[in-house]
């Protein structure tokens, strides 16, 4: 039985909170759907909105200060999620920033739209044995909504990152409908999935820029242990050429490293102690014996923002507002604009779309 996504008009009409610099939005308008109205507390995040979907109300504010919304047909948001992050303090209990769920809660029950995506860090599912997700997710489906989540690792799509952040999904109980999440395209192949792809090399991906863009990246200033902290070489920061990258984050000093510089090697380990390793660069170029001309660095260095954003799919002219940091902070919190077409158009397309059984009411 074919089922359709539900909408009022040809036009998908999508309201999207805590936007950032638009790596939700540029999947929805692919797959699609066009984005009316959007919301971020930077400033410039909402000039970077600005700059890519001029067609749209960008409101720049704090989401709890809006009271009125357009009428859509989808509400998405990734709002924040430093208190849950695995890199973070995760004490979300005493962080005002975890019930900010609430907020889109609110504009649920405000606009009532037929379909909702939520989206925030893996740790959600994690901490409290999971009694944060299972908070939301009891929250959502009071306020009549058929629920369904999952974890889902960018590098199973195609994108050139491993980058793991779970997705709810939410439909609105009288449609009689259910999402189902799309299979995963890339991966190792098995009997079960023999026709995956391999995972995309993000070496690749940003090969045609340039080996040192000066000033597109971070660089200790003047500091005599040299552009690397302890903490920083205190575990292994370089992914692959061939493979997915490691997550992009958004604090500029942690970016890892380039794919073209040298093999980091386990030097010292006590961890018996916690966290105390050392790893050091070593004089091995693992990506040059696959193919001996792809460029080298001869002195390692972190990826610039530029790169991150290949990486993290956006097209390759984007460039969001701000300073050089400001564009690292907006591109490593964003949801990489391929794998959020992916689960649009497994929507908007009804492939993810089930009809409900009597049973599942």
């Amino acid at each position: 039985m074919n089922i359709f996504f539900e909408r009022d008009n040809d036009i998908i009409r999508v309201l999207s909170l805590f936007s950032g610099c638009g790596g939700m939005d540029f999947g929805i308008e692919s797959a699609g759907g066009k984005v009316v109205f959007a919301n971020d507390i930077v400033e410039d995040a909402c000039k970077t909105l600005d700059k890519y979907f001029p067609h749209a109300d960008v409101r720049h504010g704090d989401i709890s200060s809006i009271q009125t919304f357009p009428h859509v047909d989808v509400v998405v948001g990734g709002y924040p999620c430093q208190s849950f992050s695995m890199a973070g303090n995760r004490k979300p209990g005493s962080d005002v920033r975890t019930n900010l769920y609430t907020q889109f809660l609110r504009v649920l029950n405000i606009v009532r739209p037929k379909y909702f995506i939520a989206e925030n860090v893996s740790g959600l599912k994690q901490l409290g044995a999971g009694s944060f997700l299972e908070q939301q997710l009891t929250a959502y489906k009071q306020a009549g909504y058929e629920v369904s989540y999952h974890l889902v690792n960018a590098k199973a799509y195609g994108i050139p990152q491993s980058r793991k952040r779970l997705f709810i999904i939410g439909v609105r109980c009288d449609l009689d409908q259910y999402f189902e999440f799309p299979s995963i395209t890339h991966g190792k192949a098995t009997k079960q999935n023999p026709h995956l792809k391999p995972y995309t090399s993000h070496g690749d991906v940003i090969c045609d820029l340039p080996i040192w863009p000066e000033g597109e990246f971070y660089e200790r200033p003047h500091d005599p242990e040299g552009h690397f902290s302890w903490y920083f070489m205190s575990r292994n920061r370089k992914a692959k050429w061939d493979g997915p990258a490691y997550t992009v984050v958004a604090n500029w000093r942690h970016v890892t490293l380039h794919p073209a510089s040298p093999v980091m090697k386990l030097t010292w380990s006590n961890l018996e102690d916690g966290w105390k390793q050392r790893w050091d660069f070593s004089d091995e170029y693992e990506h040059l014996l696959t193919n001996s001309l792809r460029p080298k660095l001869e002195k390692a260095r972190r990826l610039s923002w530029r790169e991150c954003a290949r990486i993290q799919t956006f097209h390759n002219d984007f460039e969001p507002v701000g300073d050089v940091e400001a564009k690292f902070t907006q591109i490593g919190n964003a949801v990489p604009p391929m794998l959020a077409e992916v689960l649009f158009r497994h929507l908007f397309s009804g492939a993810g779309l089930k009809k409900l059984s009597t049973k599942d009411r």
